[in-house]
């Protein structure tokens, strides 16, 4: 219950701080830009612009919130509370999947088609953001200004983007199936692409690996560096 209320907490915070409102103008953006890609090439950039979303999302947006909510004291009242740390971790990724699977669709619809293997193609976005939002939690808890945040942000962003070099057909490696976002690309493309149904079972193993290491990552990271600035615990639960 106090997981459903955070999580419907944390849809308020956004919509109160006009996240929905910028995301609304990116993807107005993504729709204008492949109306001007030849239709050849529309899938192929929706993909990209579709694997790049949940990243930017996760990666950029969680942290800022992080931050903003440390800024406005949201955290010592919400920690003071009986609260687990799992349920606003968790409250977190799944908040911001949701915001993150509507625009790729938004996004991929722009082509005029739908993909091949919807659940895949979902379950590829939602991964992926709920992924990306425990690193960036993990990253913001131990910085303390928006401009260390974005530069290890950045530092953390350069490896996940490496598949795409694969994707492109500019460079591939074997290493690169040891990287969550070669399961991401690999759920985002189409059965007619080449996607079986061992690749999906792979590309999920792998994704679910990468956040549950993420989410132990984050919350190692909170209970180090920011509910050890709130106090000794006091009230704050902690199971994992």
């Amino acid at each position: 219950m106090r997981g459903l209320t955070l999580f419907l907490f944390d849809l308020r915070f956004q919509w109160r701080h006009g996240f929905y409102y910028v995301y609304i103008f990116v993807c107005i953006c993504y729709w204008i830009l492949l109306r001007f890609v030849p239709e050849t090439y529309q899938e192929i950039t929706a993909i990209v612009l579709t694997f790049s979303d949940p990243a930017a999302l996760g990666l950029i947006m969680a942290g800022g919130m992080v931050l903003l909510e440390r800024d406005q004291g949201v955290h010592d009242p919400l920690f003071v509370a009986p609260v687990h740390l799992r349920d606003y971790l968790l409250a977190k990724a799944f908040s911001l999947s949701l915001l993150s699977l509507a625009a790729g669709w938004v996004i991929h619809m722009a082509t005029g088609t739908i993909p091949d293997s919807p659940f895949a193609f979902s379950t590829g976005i939602v991964l992926t953001s709920t992924f990306m939002t425990l690193l960036s939690i993990g990253i913001a808890a131990r910085q303390r200004t928006i401009n260390g945040f974005i530069l290890m942000a950045q530092v953390y962003a350069i490896p996940l983007v490496l598949p795409l070099f694969g994707f492109l057909q500019l460079w591939h490696t074997d290493l690169f199936m040891f990287l969550p976002t070669e399961g991401t690309l690999r759920l985002l493309v189409s059965p007619g692409d080449g996607l079986s149904a061992g690749s999906v079972l792979f590309s999920v193993c792998l994704l679910s690996l990468w956040n549950i290491a993420a989410y132990f990552w984050a919350y190692r990271s909170y209970t180090r560096h920011v509910l050890m600035r709130i106090g000794e615990g006091g009230a704050v639960h902690g199971e994992i």
